[in-house]
């Protein structure tokens, strides 16, 4: 997708909703700035594969249907009804953000979508149904556990580097809404996370990698296997990597609200998303590899950034932590 004016007027609409419904006062305005950033992203999701003209009608379908719940959950609210609209609200809001149970939606059309499109459908496009989430106040326990264990578990079986990107996306879900109740938490985590996956799909988009098995056939220099080895590690929560530290504050989080099982979950199923890439480091780091893994005497400038990156988040972290 190359980047000219009609591009740049739907990213700035984009943006201009997400900005619309987070400094909105009524739920009117709430509604109309998802709408127009709907409206805006659509355009930008059709490339140049035949099937993404059908991965942006799926889009609109799920995201139509998603706002019709919010307007009932809206009237509900409105009409002082004795159903519980909060939940409805919530449930709408899931189905916007493609949280489990409601993920598949984001499977069946992930293929057709750029790496860039990507990455804003996994980060900005959820802020807004995030906010709404963290003031419906509901007890979303199991969903964030259901999240948790089926975004690690189905993980461990792709061979598409787009389905395994989603169902690390469904995983991080369940730590973002857990961390709703605290909201300088879940900015940090949310930042973290957005900083990773985006310079994860940099190298993907740049080395066009769309599958494990491109690790093995394709020749890469040591620089880009150690650039890529660094941010699979970091995206796995490997310490001290970026990952890590932003799991570990969520993890904190619930212990110190004694939410003893889904500490657990969240500890277990963490290990379950480090096995699945420690196995794309294996795979990119020693198999197929005839040079030695200690003659890494230059770094590229994006190899070097992105260690930086990845081990000096720590200090800013903690630091973060004890200003709260």
């Amino acid at each position: 997708m190359k980047i000219n004016s009609t591009i740049i007027l739907f990213y700035l609409n984009m943006l201009l909703g997400v900005v619309l419904s987070l400094s909105s006062n009524n739920w009117v305005m709430v509604w109309m700035g998802l709408e127009i950033s709907l409206m805006s992203f659509i355009p930008l999701m059709i490339g140049d594969l035949i099937i993404s003209s059908e991965c942006a009608m799926k889009y609109f379908i799920i995201q139509s249907m998603s706002s019709s719940i919010l307007i009932l959950g809206l009237m509900l609210m409105l009409m002082n009804s004795k159903l519980n609209f909060n939940l409805i609200i919530s449930l709408s809001m899931m189905i916007k953000m493609g949280m489990a149970p409601f993920h598949t939606w984001i499977l069946s059309l992930i293929e057709g979508l750029s790496y860039m499109m990507l990455f804003n459908l996994f980060t900005l496009m959820k802020i807004v149904p995030m906010m709404i989430t963290m003031n419906m106040n509901n007890n979303l326990n199991y969903l964030i556990m259901f999240s948790l264990i089926l975004g690690s578990v189905f993980g461990i079986t792709q061979n598409s580097i787009r389905k395994i990107l989603s169902y690390s996306s469904i995983f991080n879900m369940g730590f973002l809404v857990y961390s709703l109740s605290n909201f300088s938490l879940w900015f940090t985590y949310f930042s973290l996370y957005s900083i990773n996956l985006f310079m994860f799909v940099l190298i993907l988009k740049n080395n066009n990698i769309n599958y494990l098995n491109q690790f093995m056939i394709n020749s890469f220099d040591m620089k880009f296997k150690l650039c890529i080895w660094a941010l699979m590690l970091s995206s796995g929560g490997m310490p001290p990597m970026m990952g890590f530290w932003a799991k570990f504050i969520i993890i904190e989080l619930s212990i110190n609200m004694s939410d003893w099982l889904i500490s657990m979950t969240m500890i277990f199923t963490s290990l379950l998303t480090m096995f699945y890439y420690n196995r794309m480091c294996y795979i990119s780091m020693c198999i197929s590899s005839l040079m030695t893994k200690w003659s890494m005497v230059y770094l590229s400038w994006l190899s070097l950034n992105v260690m930086v990156i990845n081990i000096i988040i720590m200090p800013f972290v903690i630091m973060s932590k004890y200003l709260n």
